[in-house]
């Protein structure tokens, strides 16, 4: 807006330069005329100096960082010219997760064979990829009149991994389901089914006592389960986006993907084989099955979309119905709805076992759902383990709780 009003002001005087010139001729009228457009092309011309003179720096000290991590990035502008580059603006990329300082654009005077260096510490309050550093240089001329913007030869980028929350245990069985079945070394114990009795070993649990063979030998004997099969754990990532502001959604995406990777990880450090199955433009099952291979699932998670337009419930209808019975399918969604309940409950009936882990959006948006807070009473109900996380809550305590 300011350009344009110098604009109109200089060509107005010009303008009226040119009419004093011609009506009333002279040496006054001349010089008023030369003089506009001198300062016209010394203005333009010194402006085109500057832009090819002028040079900077970005230096950052590493692109992949932690989420809750700090690094520093350093931006230094340069003169190293006996001229003086007098508007210079420059603007910075940021946001609210990354900047700590109040303005991402500068105004500048750099003076003859000096240079302006700023330091900025971020500290990344979320997973994700970002631009940092410089986003846009600007020269301006003296009058104001033209503006070059400077190419950025290289856009700086930082990829910020979700923090790895440790769980100590992750239960997915409702109170019906242990009374059948349990994990034991990556395998699933069919209760129902004694294998043999041995002798009882500190740390058995107290569940796998055989009381009537305790009583007859005066010993406590401990009951070993018939392994029926290897276990493999199915977990569905919903990637729709949610409805609420940029802001919002990156706070429970956030807490959603770092609620996967604690479950992951939990499983695989368990040996326990994983299917992480999402939709990202089409089906993608990633399948793992030891430690080692949590690093690909890891990095994969980092810099995932949320941009799913497939409805979650069809995507639980087909896997259950294209799986055999009996498999445990984990659920991770910010949108809970009725038509999800529905393929949630049958599933159950279909002797699947569910869990459903919910990131709750109700702290963030001040919003009350009474259909959402209905589910997830109902949810107990039908046997189907649910976990409600809100997006400042300790991953551990209530996973691990």
């Amino acid at each position: 807006m300011i350009m344009k009003k110098n604009r109109i002001t200089f060509i107005l005087l010009i303008f009226l330069s040119i009419i004093f010139k011609y009506n009333f001729g002279g040496f006054v009228s001349s010089f008023f005329f030369n003089t506009m457009i001198t300062l016209l092309f010394v203005s333009t011309g010194y402006t085109v100096y500057v832009y090819i003179r002028f040079k900077f720096v970005q230096d950052i000290e590493k692109r992949i960082i932690v989420k809750g991590e700090s690094v520093r990035l350093i931006i230094k502008l340069c003169n190293e010219d006996f001229l003086i580059f007098p508007y210079v603006f420059v603007s910075f990329f940021g946001s609210h997760s990354l900047f700590n300082a109040d303005s991402y654009s500068q105004s500048l005077t750099i003076t003859p064979f000096s240079k302006k260096e700023f330091a900025f510490d971020m500290v990344c309050k979320y997973r994700g990829q970002y631009e940092i550093g410089i986003s846009d240089i600007y020269i301006e001329d003296f009058l104001g009149l033209i503006r070059l913007k400077y190419k950025i030869p290289e856009t700086k980028k930082i990829i910020v991994y979700p923090k790895i929350e440790y769980l100590d245990s992750f239960d997915i069985f409702t109170n019906s389901c242990a009374d059948s079945q349990t994990f034991s070394q990556g395998m699933l114990e069919d209760i129902n089914n004694i294998k043999d009795l041995r002798n009882y070993t500190y740390g058995d649990s107290l569940r796998k006592i055989h009381w009537k063979q305790t009583a007859k030998n005066g010993s406590l004997m401990i009951k070993n389960y018939q392994s029926t099969t290897d276990v493999n754990v199915n977990i569905l990532l919903d990637l729709r986006r949610n409805r609420y502001s940029d802001e919002i959604n990156t706070i429970i995406e956030d807490k959603l993907i770092e609620a996967v990777i604690a479950v992951v990880h939990y499983y695989l450090y368990k040996n326990i084989s994983v299917s992480y199955m999402c939709f990202d433009e089409r089906m993608d099952i990633i399948k793992a099955s030891n430690q080692a291979e949590f690093d690909y699932i890891y990095k994969t998670l980092s810099s995932i979309s949320f941009r799913q337009q497939v409805s979650l419930a069809d995507i639980v209808k087909l896997h259950y119905e294209n799986r055999s019975s009996s498999e445990d399918m984990i659920i991770f969604t910010g949108i809970l709805d009725i038509e999800l309940y529905n393929e949630i409950y049958n599933a159950q009936i279909s002797n699947h076992t569910i869990c459903l882990v919910y990131i709750s959006p109700k702290l963030v948006t001040d919003e009350k759902d009474n259909i959402v807070d209905d589910i997830l009473d109902n949810l107990p109900e039908i046997g189907v383990k649910a976990y409600t996380i809100n997006p400042n809550d300790n991953l551990k305590t209530v996973l691990g709780g």
